[in-house]
């Protein structure tokens, strides 16, 4: 009886822990392999000191996802079926890409790959707008699918729409994505230059979590406009959106902090934006991914800076 209660407990805490830091799990298409956690790292630099060159570790882990990657395409080359991917993946170009018969993901996309990349997003909108897959549709007022550029080099990916977005059609216009352009801005780049969307297009009532069915129906949507986009890198906001696209139940603590493989495209997971609102201490950690993504983007980090 001891030992039941006290796996309760664990269980219950481990629950409470990746609700506040930023949701609760939305979506698993398969399990995968558990990762180890992170390794310790150096001291974390306070919001708004100057930062240096990326520390060591994070060259480290960059080039543990480069060898990986290296092992999958040499794995998918060799065999592409065990390497869990379509008939002639092998033959894709590196990243995700949609210009073939069948997408990475093994399905057929919902839009022409012959049309250019902004065409298919608009089209791609225009079916999200008329989705009915799940009863959110009766709720919503605005779909909210996406913002940006059609060729980002990032991509950031949030859980769900909330007020704001619901009534503007625009992701990341509320409190939360006031403090994103701000950590936007602190990485030297604009908010025009790259593509913030959603795991959900349509806001829950009353901004409660997503459902898994909810996560389940706009998944191909997801999938096909993050083919489509074709970053080089995409970053995950919160545990919902890091667990959907990585097919893990691991805790966003353990997520972050490390470069993730997303189907050829590296993925850093953070905090998501409402979360450090309201733990503004751990605004330090969400600067030391976004020196990882900066130094994934061969990109300079801009002196004076912090989330």
């Amino acid at each position: 009886m001891a030992a039941d209660r006290d796996r309760l407990l664990h269980s219950a805490r481990e629950a409470l822990r990746a609700e506040q830091a930023g949701g609760r799990y939305l979506l698993l298409p398969k399990k995968r392999e558990k990762k180890p956690a992170a390794e310790p790292q150096a001291s974390l630099e306070p919001a708004g000191a100057e930062a240096s060159s990326p520390p060591t570790d994070v060259s480290e882990r960059i080039q543990r996802f480069r060898e990986m990657k290296a092992a999958r395409a040499a794995q998918a080359g060799a065999n592409p079926q065990a390497a869990g991917l379509a008939p002639q993946a092998s033959e894709w170009p590196k990243g995700l890409s949609s210009r073939q018969e069948l997408s990475v993901f093994g399905e057929k996309p919902l839009t022409d790959p012959a049309k250019s990349a902004a065409e298919r997003l608009k089209a791609l909108a225009e079916i999200a707008g008329k989705c009915q897959q799940c009863a959110l549709n009766s709720t919503r007022h605005k779909v909210v699918f996406g913002d940006g550029p059609p060729n980002p080099e990032l991509v950031f990916v949030g859980e769900a729409p909330g007020a704001d977005e619901d009534a503007s059609g625009v992701p990341f216009v509320g409190r939360a994505g006031q403090l994103l352009n701000k950590i936007i801005a602190a990485m030297g780049l604009k908010r025009e230059e790259v593509y913030i969307c959603n795991v959900l297009k349509c806001r829950p009532p009353d901004n409660r979590t997503p459902l898994p069915g909810e996560a389940a129906a706009c998944w191909p949507m997801l999938r096909e406009q993050l083919e489509i986009l074709k970053p080089k890198l995409i970053c995950a906001l919160g545990a919902p959106a890091a667990r959907t696209l990585l097919a893990t139940e691991e805790a966003i603590g353990r997520l972050r902090g490390q470069v993730h493989d997303f189907h050829g495209t590296p993925l850093v997971a953070t905090y998501h934006p409402a979360y450090l609102l309201r733990n503004p201490p751990e605004k330090a950690k969400v600067w030391e991914d976004m020196k990882m993504v900066l130094k994934l983007l061969g990109k300079p980090v801009p002196k004076g800076k912090g989330a």
